[in-house]
């Protein structure tokens, strides 16, 4: 009895030595919270996707290795078909990112037959051709709530143009996080059309909150992105800003 009384707290001081600091680790995880559909708010997110995800901007299914095949809902309804494919990997802090698509607009004669039934329409004739692929890559670190990243986006459609972007993501309250993107699209020499902005090299950006869930995910903030579209009726068809939003339900 002597010898157990004795014992006892020593063991008891060993125990808490050993036992200690795991099981105060969950409650200090530094893991940073990314979106299940690796999406910002107009821009990729270096982060790997390992769960089959349903989004407006991207729903993918894993494959393995990191690949994973996907499209965009948003594009899908707007009459913009396409399919990707993206490999995606992290090493510690730091986070890698391939990725290609493809996507052809299957809307033109749609919209043409619309505007040819307008007795008083301006417009005569429709015709777009957009469809072409893009290719882009990504590298982010991970510092603890924060997220750095570059993006280089290279796309063949109407026009030949790359996009480079930076991005930050911060990570104020667990899950919630703030998103700023700023970058530059270089349309290449003799593809510039009138619905680039012709006073030099357009700037491209967003701001806006970002929250990601275990499963849901969601995104609202503005994107400027400096657009002229001769059709629109407002503003001589330019258009500085536009919303950017995305919902997404991952399954794991």
């Amino acid at each position: 009895m002597f010898l157990r009384s004795c014992l006892t707290p020593a063991a008891g001081l060993l125990l808490c030595a050993l036992t200690g600091p795991a099981a105060a680790a969950p409650s200090q995880d530094p893991t940073f919270a990314h979106a299940g559909n690796a999406r910002l708010l107009s821009t990729d997110e270096a982060a790997p996707i390992k769960h089959a995800v349903i989004g407006l901007q991207r729903t993918a299914l894993p494959l393995a290795l990191g690949i994973v095949v996907d499209t965009s809902l948003l594009a899908d309804a707007a009459l913009a078909a396409n399919v990707g494919a993206r490999w995606g990997a992290e090493w510690g802090r730091h986070r890698f990112v391939l990725g290609a698509r493809y996507t052809q607009f299957l809307g033109n004669s749609l919209i043409a037959d619309a505007i040819a039934g307008q007795e008083n329409s301006p417009v005569k004739r429709f015709d777009v051709s957009f469809g072409g692929p893009s290719a882009y890559a990504l590298y982010g670190v991970v510092l603890g709530p924060l997220l750095v990243q570059a993006e280089v986006r290279h796309s063949r459609y109407q026009t030949v143009s790359t996009t480079a972007t930076a991005a930050a993501v911060f990570n104020f309250a667990h899950r919630f996080a703030v998103v700023g993107e700023l970058g530059v699209r270089v349309s290449h020499q003799g593809e510039r059309t009138q619905n680039d902005n012709p006073t030099g090299y357009p700037l491209r950006g967003a701001l806006g909150l970002r929250y990601a869930g275990e499963n849901l995910g969601a995104s609202l903030g503005v994107a400027y992105v400096d657009l002229t579209e001769p059709m629109l009726p407002y503003n001589n068809g330019r258009v500085p800003f536009v919303p950017a939003f995305d919902l997404s339900w991952t399954f794991q």
